[in-house]
């Protein structure tokens, strides 16, 4: 992450979606983006149209936290994990059209396919976190992988949902987040960790 101003990222996220909405992603420069968030070119030294992407992916990161104060305790850890995933892609939703016209663009970049994955590990940490799951650690760090390939399994069912429908989105994160109970070991174990904590911080 070259740029660290969180009001020029933010002002970068909505320029790359503006512009990918309506061209192709392949046709975008960085003065283009300056251009489309009222910067100047230098302002944007020396951030890359991966950045852009990334600053994209990370607003809809932050948008996973809007609300998960009303996650419960009695909730199970699977279903908070769906919650949060999938406030993630009812963020996406109303920029659908960007969202797809960006990925069809990198689909021609290896090197900003290869940043993919990384970009689902820091979304899965950042879930896991808003869960009150342990991110950090081996163990965590097993989570974080896991959780990226579900996230990234998912978000290919969003390409093919009609607009704002979310049945594939839905059954595909339900489906593998029950498969990975596994592989994250027993939930029941996580809960109970977690009520435990809720109780003594009552």
């Amino acid at each position: 992450m070259s740029i660290a101003d969180p009001d020029l990222r933010r002002d970068l996220a909505r320029a790359a979606l503006t512009l990918a909405a309506s061209t192709p992603w392949r046709e975008v420069t960085l003065a283009r983006l300056a251009q489309a968030g009222g910067r100047s070119l230098a302002d944007l030294y020396p951030a890359t149209l991966w950045e852009a992407v990334d600053c994209v992916e990370e607003a809809f990161d932050r948008a996973i936290a809007d609300g998960a104060e009303k996650l419960t305790s009695d909730q199970t850890v699977r279903d908070r994990l769906f919650d949060l995933i999938m406030r993630r892609f009812e963020a996406m939703e109303p920029h659908r059209t960007a969202v797809i016209a960006m990925e069809q663009g990198l689909d021609r970049d290896p090197t900003l396919m290869a940043f993919a994955h990384q970009r689902h590990v820091r979304c899965a940490r950042w879930v896991l976190a808003l869960a009150g799951l342990e991110a950090d650690g081996m163990t965590g760090q097993a989570r974080a992988q896991g959780l990226a390939v579900i996230i990234g399994q998912a978000r290919a069912a969003w390409r093919g949902d009609d607009a704002g429908d979310f049945a594939k989105t839905m059954a595909s994160l339900d489906k593998n987040l029950r498969r990975a109970e596994e592989m994250f070991g027993r939930w029941a174990g996580f809960e109970a960790k977690l009520k435990t904590e809720e109780r003594s911080a009552s």
